[in-house]
């Protein structure tokens, strides 16, 4: 058995308490830039700073509070502190929300990154207001279907650090493999491998890592074959050469038909496994911020999503 590292619990004790307190989300820095000191435009006059709606934001999506309970709690918090400064109104952060531009890169995982990334990849479903019966028929017609119940949030990660690089909203009958080129083209540190499963194993997916000069951890469709027997592939034999060794691998070592270990022994060959930690963060998300997303608006929802990847960074770089 392998020797796994002996976890510091008093260390992670204190961790779990640090996240906790409310001046984890409250600095001084932000208190002293509490209003808004940018351009005037036409319209309605900006009181608050972009990152105190946001501060405002990830205390209520922590907490799993609606709008007028963060506005109270963050009220009750500031007089105690003794700190004189006006705290949003629920309508303010609401109406706000949606034109945040949510940066979710944390500078201290930054710096614990390695020189060049393994990357994984993947989706989770968040449901759409309370996901009771009630609030369906409340907020939506009688009949919807189920793919109208939720949303997909893809996510890519930094396996190292755990840090949330990119996400991407979408509806859920979006296909997986249609946003992995989208959310690795922002991405410009080096990147060595990137893990993704078979719902990944396109010829756009393949062609936007090969782009960033990395490896691909994909499995093949259990019925893949090989580009260089399809006459109809001879353009793309270069960018499907990883998926045909691959292939090959399994064909190789499959017994008596039953490719099961041929593929698990591929997989532990490569470093696929590195997947799984994607699916941490997804728990991590969940749990701590919840899987449900409580605005109306779309544009609102998209930033909610960003608002819990943005968190989840907070936390683990604590």
């Amino acid at each position: 058995m392998k020797n796994r590292e002996k976890r510091n619990w008093s260390q992670y004790n204190q961790k779990l308490k640090h996240i906790a307190r409310i001046d984890f989300y409250i600095s001084e820095e932000a208190i002293g830039k509490w209003a808004y000191t940018g351009e005037r435009l036409p319209g309605g006059k900006k009181i608050y700073n972009d990152h105190v709606i946001e501060m405002c934001l990830m205390i209520r999506e922590y907490h799993k509070m609606a709008y007028r309970q963060t506005q109270g709690f963050i009220e009750s918090v500031l007089h105690y502190m003794r700190i004189d400064v006006q705290t949003p109104d629920y309508s303010t952060m609401s109406r706000r929300c949606g034109n945040l531009n949510v940066s979710i890169k944390n500078k201290i995982l930054s710096c614990k990154a390695a020189d060049s990334m393994v990357i994984a990849i993947d989706s989770t479903g968040l449901s759409l207001y309370s996901g009771t019966e009630w609030n369906r028929i409340k907020h939506a017609k009688d009949k919807t279907s189920h793919f109208t119940k939720w949303r997909k949030l893809h996510i890519a990660i930094n396996t190292a650090t755990g840090e949330i690089l990119n996400t991407s909203y979408g509806k859920s009958t979006a296909n997986d493999g249609e946003v992995m080129p989208s959310l690795l083209e922002p991405i410009t540190e080096p990147i060595s491998a990137v893990c993704g499963d078979m719902a990944y194993d396109t010829i756009n997916c393949r062609e936007a890592i090969r782009k960033k000069k990395a490896k691909q951890l994909i499995p093949p469709c259990r019925s893949a074959i090989l580009a260089s027997k399809n006459r109809n592939m001879t353009k793309k034999r270069e960018i499907l050469k990883e998926r045909d060794d691959a292939i090959n691998y399994i064909k190789h070592n499959t017994i008596n038909g039953n490719t099961s270990l041929a593929r698990a022994s591929w997989k532990k060959q490569v470093g696929y496994h590195a997947r799984s930690l994607v699916e941490t963060t997804m728990l991590q998300i969940k749990q701590h911020c919840g899987d449900h997303l409580t605005n109306r608006k779309e544009e609102n929802r998209i930033v909610q999503s960003r608002i819990k990847c943005k968190v989840v960074n907070i936390i683990i770089a604590a």
